[in-house]
């Protein structure tokens, strides 16, 4: 054997037999490290590297643990380095590197101090890294776009002079701003700021608002920042830089009482051309050309410079019925007004004013919009006077006026017809049943006199003949005399009650529950039930003899909210039981109805 250099003579060297060389293995390859880099994040920190000691390596108690996270982190296996969170100086280090602003250093930073902005924080923060790292000079010029806020600090100044400008004119006491940011950006600040800002650091949108409210109240000395309860909401949308204004209603209460028949509670669209405008309606797309709505609300609209209004009444009353005593409590909404403050007694003046005594507002007082819910949700009891004309009733009109009601839970619009699938039943009144009276018998053949049918043709008189399956050969003449002997005689009238008796049955009325299906003349806009309704109090009835030789009577009563006052009158053809016209046994035609008063607050 040869000996090898560097051993001692006589020492034996054993020497293994080279293999044949064969494909090389792939795994030698496994871990080349390629695509890394010498360049680290952490070259230019000084790091003091001691040798561990077995004793440092045990836990002691007094090792202090906070001291961890101002250690810097430690190379990983694959190259790549894990940058640590603010306030760590080498998460702020990172963050000037990509670019961040002065704001956004700041807000993120952790290093703001009670005395000092986060433009002031991120400032010294900036200072204090490019001292230990002057080549990080100008970072931000180069990057060219904040990573975090994509430099909308910098428009702080332009929104605020755009809400400035909008509010000009406007009076506001109290300015809530608000902020619409791409979802995307939101989701994407989310993650950043998580991973790099300093745990608590502020949104973007929050702090975005809260400069740009600074930067308002340094224009408008008058105007209150607040965060609920706003007159108006200043909306900044970020994608476009524009503003938009949601201004708040103003809303009015009072009590108004119409002195005129003819007017609607509300503007009531022309049924020709749906508020369009047409011949009918002369252009104003109106069915009538006043409404009470109009006579309270356009003054009022004039004084706020509002540019439009909503009227909330409690109740209303028909066209043709006034509205007396205390008057209808109201909540009128004027809807994005110039100005919100109102001199109460000026404004009831001004409608009255132009009103020309068909309405008379009193009471007018700021309101809110929950007075809104209170004012349409209150039910309360009304009182009303009411007139009406005798006429004499046949037994075949009592029976109708008196015939047994069917009081199955069964809604009348679920029957004759096919149900339709998903369609919200609608319930009437909170409740009450779902019920209605038997169905009405069919028309009987009118009563014809011998002018009557000497006026018609003979064609027609061919057709009631057929109707009544009655011969139709012969003459003209022939076709009369075989109608009117088919005829059926008139009924003769029922017995009228006389005076007295009517006093007493109007008395009776009191505590009655009556039993009401939706007339005839709102059955096209309400759901057709029947209705329970108490009737509370009755006055002493005046019952009078016209000069014509007619008998009229006038009495009041007090009656639970949404009782049919005139259905309880007439009857309604059997809708309302018990009526007026069936206990006395007469016809009743209304006059004139009023409310007398509505009992509320």
């Amino acid at each position: 054997m040869r000996q090898a250099q560097g051993e001692t003579p006589g020492q034996a060297v054993t020497t293994m037999p080279e293999e044949p060389k064969e494909e090389d293995d792939w795994t030698a390859y496994a871990t080349a490290g390629f695509g890394q880099t010498d360049y680290s994040l952490w070259d230019d920190v000084n790091v003091e590297e001691t040798e561990s000691t077995d004793e440092e390596a045990d836990f002691d108690e007094g090792d202090d643990l906070d001291d961890e996270m101002w250690e810097e982190p430690e190379q990983l296996g694959t190259h790549t380095e894990e940058v640590p969170r603010a306030p760590n100086p080498a998460g702020h280090k990172h963050m000037v590197r990509i670019g961040c602003c002065d704001t956004c250093l700041g807000r993120l930073g952790g290093k703001q101090r009670y005395d000092q902005s986060m433009v002031e924080s991120g400032r010294e923060i900036r200072a204090a890294v490019v001292e230990r790292d002057p080549h990080l000079e100008g970072a931000q010029e180069r990057v060219g776009l904040c990573p975090f806020c994509e430099d909308l600090f910098d428009e702080v100044d332009l929104l605020a002079d755009l809400i400035t400008e909008a509010l000009e004119g406007r009076e506001v006491a109290r300015l809530q701003v608000g902020a619409r940011f791409p979802k995307d950006q939101m989701e994407e600040e989310d993650v950043m700021r998580k991973r790099y800002g300093a745990g608590g650091s502020d949104p973007l949108k929050s702090s975005l608002v809260g400069f740009v409210a600074d930067a308002i109240k340094t224009r408008m000395d008058d105007v209150r920042i607040v965060t609920e309860n706003p007159e108006v909401l200043a909306i900044i949308d970020v994608t476009t830089l524009t503003v938009d204004l949601d201004v708040r209603s103003v809303y009015l209460y009072g009590r108004y009482r119409k002195l005129e028949r003819g007017v609607p509670q509300t503007r009531w669209p022309c049924r020709a051309c749906k508020g369009r405008g047409c011949d009918r309606c002369e252009g104003t797309g109106l069915q009538y050309a006043t409404s009470v709505q109009q006579l309270v609300a356009d003054p009022l609209r004039e004084m706020l410079g509002a540019e439009d209004d909503a009227f909330h009444g409690m109740g209303r009353e028909d066209i043709d019925v006034r509205c007396l005593g205390r008057g209808r409590p109201f909540v009128v909404e004027l809807k994005s007004p110039m100005r919100r403050s109102v001199d109460a007694a000026a404004a009831m003046d001004a409608i009255n004013d132009a009103a020309a005594g068909a309405v008379e507002v009193t009471s007018l007082r700021p309101s809110s919009r929950k007075e809104v819910v209170r004012v349409k949700d209150t039910a309360a009891e009304k009182s009303y006077a009411i007139r009406f004309r005798l006429a004499p009733l046949s037994e075949k009109e009592h029976a109708k006026l008196v015939a047994p009601m069917d009081l199955t839970k069964e809604d009348v619009q679920e029957r004759g017809g096919r149900k339709r699938k998903g369609r919200r039943k609608r319930r009437g009144d909170r409740g009450a049943p779902a019920t209605k009276p038997i169905p009405e018998p069919e028309p009987e053949v009118p009563v014809v006199d011998e002018a009557t049918l000497q006026a018609m043709k003979k064609a027609e008189l061919v057709e009631l003949a057929k109707a009544q399956d009655l011969s139709v050969s012969g003459t003209k003449a022939d076709l009369v005399d075989r109608l009117l002997a088919a005829a059926p005689a008139e009924a003769a009238p029922m017995d009228m009650a006389d005076a007295e008796e009517i006093e007493q049955i109007i008395q009776g009325l009191q505590g009655a529950m009556l039993a009401q299906r939706t007339p005839e003349r709102v059955a096209h806009r309400r759901a057709d039930l029947v209705r329970r309704r108490k009737v509370l109090e009755t006055s002493e009835a005046i019952v009078e003899t016209m000069d014509e030789g007619h008998t009229e009577v006038e009495f009041t009563l007090r009656c639970e909210s949404g009782t049919y006052v005139k259905e309880t009158v007439h009857g309604d053809g059997g809708r309302t039981q018990p009526s007026v016209a069936a206990l006395i046994r007469a016809r009743c035609d209304v006059l004139w109805l009023d409310v007398a008063d509505i009992h509320a607050d």
